[in-house]
């Protein structure tokens, strides 16, 4: 299997933890072309990234999808807990870092200075970190004890927050909710988001 990635990538970053953090012999290459090509756009006529490749050349974009297919199809380390309601407390976590932190830090990224779609955009980023600081397990990682889906996309997205807010804010967002400030620091402890990390501060 091949997944095309970019290192700078919000959207691709959640993918390459979990297929590290699962040792996959899976290759990662950046879209042939450019992500906005016509070579690439006949690869995944979405234009996006990620996007895995599969064994029989079956492409499957769009991060969570990705993500939801390798723990079915790799399901060992277990990146989902057995229990129901412990799989949809990830699950809701999961989707709290992609639509209320990554794609609010995307789009307020994009937004022109001082406009009320900037406006807009904190707030809803505001109302994520809220939520995030209520729902943390309080333990190393934001589901408990265990590295998780949830964990995939949240490290990478609290890890553009002060990119993107601080310069407009001047001021440390993450550091006002301690809940979640303790988790930024104690989610980089697995190798797998690590390792991530340093590819999207590289990049």
């Amino acid at each position: 299997m091949r997944l095309y990635s970019e290192n700078s990538s919000p959207f691709s970053a959640p993918v390459r933890i979990a297929i590290y953090a699962k040792s996959l012999d899976i290759e990662i290459v950046a879209p042939p072309g450019g992500l906005r090509s016509a070579q690439y756009h006949a690869v995944n006529p979405l234009g996006t990234i990620p996007c895995l490749i599969l064994g029989d050349g079956a492409r499957l974009p769009e991060s969570s999808a990705i993500m939801e297919y390798l723990e079915e199809k790799f399901p060992v380390p277990a990146l989902l807990p057995k229990n129901p309601e412990a799989r949809a407390q990830v699950r809701l976590l999961q989707r709290i870092g992609e639509l209320h932190i990554t794609a609010q830090t995307v789009e307020l990224s994009q937004a022109p200075p001082n406009s009320e779609e900037g406006a807009n955009r904190l707030t809803r980023l505001v109302r994520g970190l809220s939520a995030l600081q209520g729902l943390l397990s309080g333990e190393p990682f934001a589901a408990g004890a265990d590295l998780t889906l949830a964990d995939c996309q949240l490290a990478p997205a609290l890890f553009r927050v002060p990119r993107v807010v601080e310069p407009l804010m001047h001021r440390d967002l993450i550091g006002a909710y301690p809940k979640v400030a303790r988790y930024v620091e104690t989610s980089r402890a697995h190798p797998a988001v690590a390792r991530v990390l340093e590819e999207m501060g590289a990049a």
